[in-house]
């Protein structure tokens, strides 16, 4: 039987877990309800061993991608996903963009991770920004949140 297992259970993940029907497990940073604990090392391991496909939608950190920092050893002979970021095609100046494109994001970690994943054969899927309830660039600024770039 078909089991997904989903690094970082946030919102683009939660909606691919909702639709797809397939009972999964999750981690999150928080562990709530009905998940991992992300640093539940133990724990992430079993889930693993009892998953045939594997969703990555945790982003890098500074250094490194933190799932196959700590997991990559664990992935083998599944499916695999990961979402990823149209940002690692960096900016085109208005040309089309599509996979043969190179990769020239500004963030090296984000273009590393992207390469890592697909060098373990990865579905990589490359999202635009996700903008849901609450979350758009006018909503961080009404709340305050949001940070100027580029000056």
């Amino acid at each position: 039987m078909s089991r997904l297992f989903i690094f970082g259970l946030g919102y683009a993940a939660s909606a691919i877990a909702d639709e797809s029907g397939w009972p999964l497990l999750a981690t999150t940073r928080d562990g709530r309800e009905g998940t991992i604990r992300f640093d539940d090392d133990a724990a992430v391991r079993a889930g693993l061993a009892a998953s045939t496909h594997v969703l990555s939608s945790v982003p890098p950190e500074a250094d490194d991608d933190p799932v196959l920092a700590r997991d990559a050893d664990a992935l083998d002979g599944r499916w695999l996903g990961y979402l990823s970021s149209t940002g690692v095609y960096g900016d085109a100046d208005g040309a089309w963009v599509d996979e043969s494109a190179p990769i020239r994001g500004r963030r090296a970690n984000r273009n590393a991770a992207d390469a890592a994943w697909l060098a373990l054969g990865a579905r990589v899927f490359r999202l635009p920004g996700i903008y849901g309830p609450g979350r758009s660039p006018l909503d961080r600024v009404a709340s305050g949140k949001a940070h100027r770039t580029g000056l």
